[in-house]
């Protein structure tokens, strides 16, 4: 048996589930860290693939905010091979050649990424919540980097788990990721 202890506020009470006082970071170029890192499989290709669990590094209020990102690895020359080298790349794993990759050697790396903010619905225990979180729309490198004068590019929607042959969602309620991990949104 455990036992707890400290000081409670009843004010800041929130229902199970609804994120209560979250608010992500806006729309802008943050240094992110990964923290954790999780291998997995793809459900239809069954490639591997890796979660990254990344937080914001830039001191100040948004310090520490969370963002998650997949990488898939996509052998050479198949559709999106070039995106998975530019994403690990973006970590300070520039790969060219023959490489083997031990995906924990991600952890504690950083990256310079354009975080954007879209609304991701949950759906636990039968009931809906909708929550506000960050998503990466851009990693920068040399080859690929960062915008002058703070001048963001134009937003970008992140990429769903499955797309669909579905009418395109409204603009005031976006299509839904996989929640727990955001893909590459470029």
């Amino acid at each position: 048996m455990a036992k707890w202890g400290g000081e409670a506020d009843a004010a800041e009470e929130t229902a199970a589930g609804g994120g209560g006082n979250f608010v992500p970071a806006p729309r802008g170029i943050y240094t992110i860290e990964v923290l954790d890192t999780k291998d997995g499989t793809t459900k239809e290709s069954k490639r591997p693939k890796v979660d990254l669990e990344c937080e914001i590094v830039d001191e100040g209020e948004h310090y520490g905010k969370k963002v998650w990102l997949t990488i898939t690895h996509i052998p050479k020359g198949e559709k999106g091979h070039g995106l998975m080298i530019h994403s690990l790349h973006a970590f300070g794993l520039a790969l060219d050649g023959g490489y083997e990759l031990d995906t924990a050697d991600l952890q504690g790396q950083h990256a310079r990424a354009l975080l954007g903010v879209t609304t991701r619905e949950k759906v636990k225990d039968g009931r809906t919540y909708v929550n506000e979180v960050n998503f990466i729309e851009e990693l920068y490198t040399e080859k690929h980097p960062e915008p002058a004068n703070d001048a963001l590019p134009p937003p970008r929607q992140p990429r769903t788990a499955k797309p669909t042959a579905a009418p395109a969602a409204s603009p005031a309620k976006p299509a839904a990721a996989k929640p727990g991990a955001a893909k590459i949104g470029f």
